[in-house]
């Protein structure tokens, strides 16, 4: 029987020559933080206690919040911040120019755009895709992409498509598989493609359980 795998903590021998990552934190091997996107790139910065599995790569010009925790081959690009207690988990991408409040929980294959805005205690089941530019390659437009906002307490289920520009109420409900494209009234269920949306049901409207997001 061979022994189970344990990341090393954070020591003298673990250096990266352009992050600041916090006392108490694990990183495995195979882990690249402060990526030189250009030669400008300021550093990457992490709070305590992170916790970082092999594959990920986090940017320069990030700051990252205490109690963060990524898992294997996430991808954070520049000018990303969040919270504390936040997660991004396995293969998902958040692209440059995010903003992320506390106890935000990302899971696997997920896709944020830029100039996405999420509020505090979001849970975002996997394979949920966020876009920024509702006409790609076609429309020019004079303003820049701007990806949803996301408020407080939303919980947006697997596979569900949230369309550029549109605001999610607060504690609202995102069914799996659903296709929001306007914006979603604090309090609302969003079922089917394209969303309909209603009032939330008795049994959900509450926040979002904190062990799911803390």
């Amino acid at each position: 029987m061979t022994d189970t795998y344990r990341p090393k903590p954070l020591n003298s021998q673990t250096k990266f020559d352009n992050a600041e990552v916090g006392a108490g934190s694990f990183i495995e091997p195979d882990v690249t933080v402060g990526f030189r996107c250009h030669e400008d790139c300021g550093p990457a910065q992490l709070g305590k206690h992170c916790m970082l599995r092999k594959g990920t790569i986090i940017y320069g010009d990030v700051m990252i919040g205490d109690y963060f925790q990524s898992c294997h081959y996430a991808v954070i690009r520049a000018k990303v911040q969040m919270g504390n207690y936040c997660n991004v988990m396995n293969h998902s991408t958040l692209e440059g120019l995010i903003r992320m409040g506390d106890g935000v929980r990302i899971m696997s294959h997920v896709y944020v755009s830029s100039r996405t805005w999420f509020g505090n205690h979001v849970f975002v089941g996997p394979g949920v895709t966020f876009l920024n530019d509702r006409y790609p390659g076609r429309i020019e437009s004079d303003s820049s992409p701007m990806g949803a906002t996301i408020e407080d307490h939303v919980m947006i289920g697997g596979g569900a498509t949230v369309l550029p520009g549109i605001t999610i109420g607060r504690q609202s409900f995102i069914a799996a598989g659903a296709l929001v494209n306007r914006d979603v009234p604090a309090k609302s269920l969003v079922v089917g493609v394209p969303g309909c949306i209603t009032p939330l049901p008795s049994k959900l409207n509450k926040s979002n359980a904190k062990p799911l997001t803390v």
